[in-house]
């Protein structure tokens, strides 16, 4: 699992972060994923301007 960060640092966004194995694109979402590739947390693509990950 790692550490997902979402608009970190970007001016005028939301900044989140989130615990997953990993994420898709599916339409108009953004999913992350555990291991068994359920859903840990979904967002609006359109929200997310930057998608980091750090295994830390």
């Amino acid at each position: 699992m790692a550490h997902f960060w979402i608009n970190k640092e970007v001016p005028g966004t939301r900044e989140r972060q989130v615990v997953a194995h990993s994420y898709v694109i599916e339409g108009d979402y953004v999913h992350f994923l555990d291991t068994t590739k359920q859903k840990v947390m979904s967002i609006r693509k359109e929200t997310a301007f930057l998608i980091e990950r750090s295994d830390d």
